[in-house]
């Protein structure tokens, strides 16, 4: 389903100006194709999907292997940072308990191509020293000190015009002879169908990558292909660009990862504009959207997850009010969110109150006790964000032994003199007895997650009589919890824990 709210299916390659030229002897490999039946329904289906890329597709040694949970200085800083400043950040969320600092868009560049805005430097991948004095092997060593470790973001596929790379070969850019260049964000694709190209960008992130200590890659593409010609090559090969180019991407991820093989690469294209199987085979995790709004993501990994797993989404906890959509939600609604992706934050903790730190604190904890259940356990969709309404959302996940499922309950919209509502769960175990409890991750402190401990915005007079029950599979999955109450106000949200007994 696209924007216009048009359903397209695409199976293989695409058509689209394709031809390729065989040689005698040669061959061509094509696309495989990914698909899967199920006579249970969707959520089904997409368990065949989610197990597939779990256990065939995503390698090793990050398959069925917890993620860390991390910082991104993006939206805390954008451009407008020193190395001091980052460092500030990183020793608060150590202290919240993140394990990963990682430095997005604005390291590198030098001179008048210094990346200090998104005109500039792109190509350059050499640490400008007026923000790192030590460079990257500096910083990272530094943040290795915390007791954190240190991703890094690039942009191999693009470059600006006001680069080094672009004068020394600006032959390397993806354009037609003869005619004007597209520009679109001040940059250009780069010719990943060349070779020399690919060779030429593995040298400069393999050099920064072997002379520091960087665990983690953020991996984005901010720009669509224009004027896809390649130079290299004839008019009877142009045909060939494309599929060359993506051949050429999978090379360069081929050679960082023989070459890093511990290296966590997650892959971007402005969010979720190349999330697929083909970047999963590489990338474990996808950063699902720049758009971090919890109530636009409740939408955003609805969808992604008819196909993709809860582990492969990249989902953090932003600030408030948003900057995308300007929403002000609350923390733990947020952070309810989030905890359904691989998990992180994106905001500026310096700034957050002692509150607020303690509520983030509780919840990496949380997510660190439930992340397994959530990443490997089987996903069900139980309300849709997409419901004429819009008001409510709901999902659940149940751990593969059927011991324990966690399911969060969102309300979006407020709506007076609500009718009873009841959230009907799946996946159980109809004979068995479960306790459930709700549970806040903003207060969380296990073992001690019991009736009591509640705080989900929407909780407030909610018993403990309320919050603890002892039902039958089968209740639970056809006449399902009473979360009337949850409606009144918006942006509210609540998890369950629910414990085979």
């Amino acid at each position: 389903m696209d924007t216009f709210d048009a359903t397209r299916i695409q199976l293989g390659i695409n058509d689209f100006n394709f031809r390729w030229r065989l040689e005698p002897g040669e061959a061509f490999q094509a696309p495989e194709a990914l698909l899967a039946y199920s006579d249970h329904g969707l959520n089904a289906l997409s368990h065949a999907f989610h197990n597939t890329v779990r256990d065939r597709l995503a390698r090793e040694p990050w398959r069925h292997r917890e993620r860390p949970v991390l910082i991104n200085n993006w939206e805390a800083t954008y451009f407008d940072f020193t190395e001091d400043r980052l460092l500030e950040l990183a020793r608060t969320a150590k202290r919240a308990g993140i394990e990963l600092f990682v430095l997005d868009d604005g390291w590198f560049g030098r001179g008048g191509h210094a990346r200090t805005s998104d005109s500039a430097g792109l190509g350059d991948w050499t640490p400008n020293p007026d923000r790192l004095p030590d460079g990257i092997a500096g910083i990272a060593r530094k943040i290795n000190d915390l007791g954190m470790k240190f991703g890094l973001w690039f942009e191999p596929e693009m470059i600006n015009e006001a680069s080094d790379l672009f004068e020394a070969h600006p032959d390397w850019v993806l354009s037609t002879p003869g005619r004007d260049r597209s520009v679109y964000r001040h940059q250009y694709v780069l010719n990943f169908a060349n070779p020399a190209v690919v060779d030429h960008i593995f040298d400069r992130l393999h050099a920064l990558l072997a002379g520091a200590n960087v665990a983690y890659v953020k991996w984005d593409m901010n720009r669509f292909v224009t004027e896809a010609y390649d130079a290299t090559r004839g008019a009877e090969r142009q045909g060939e660009v494309m599929h060359r180019y993506i051949l050429g991407v999978y090379d360069l991820y081929e050679r960082l990862l023989a070459a890093f093989p511990e290296l966590i690469i997650e892959g971007c294209a402005s969010g979720g504009a190349r999330f697929d199987l083909g970047i999963l085979a590489y990338s474990p995790q996808i950063w699902t959207s720049d758009d971090t709004d919890a109530v636009e993501r409740l939408g955003i990994q609805w969808g992604t997850s008819y196909v993709y797993p809860v582990e492969a989404m990249g989902a953090h906890v932003s600030i408030t009010p948003n900057h995308q959509t300007g929403r002000s939600e609350p923390l733990n609604t947020r952070a309810n969110v989030a905890l359904f992706g691989t998990f992180g934050y994106e905001m500026d903790l310096t700034r957050a109150s002692a509150e607020d730190l303690e509520a983030i604190r509780s919840q990496v904890a949380f997510f660190k006790r439930f992340g397994p259940l959530v990443h490997w356990g089987d996903f069900h969709r139980l309300r849709s964000p997409f419901a004429p309404d819009r008001r409510s959302a709901a999902w659940m996940v149940v751990a593969m032994d059927g011991s324990e499922a966690l399911v969060a309950d969102y309300a979006i919209l407020c709506q007076p003199n609500r009718p009873n509502t009841r959230l009907r769960l799946r996946g159980l175990e109809p004979e068995a007895l479960y306790r459930v409890r709700t549970v806040d991750p903003s207060a969380w402190d296990w073992p001690g997650a019991n009736a009591g401990n509640a705080g989900n915005a929407g909780d407030e007079g909610r018993t403990e009589e309320d919050r603890s029950f002892v039902r039958s599979g089968a209740e639970l999955m056809h006449i399902g919890i009473n979360d009337t109450d949850l409606g009144g106000r918006d942006f509210a949200s609540r998890l369950y824990l629910v414990t085979r007994l």
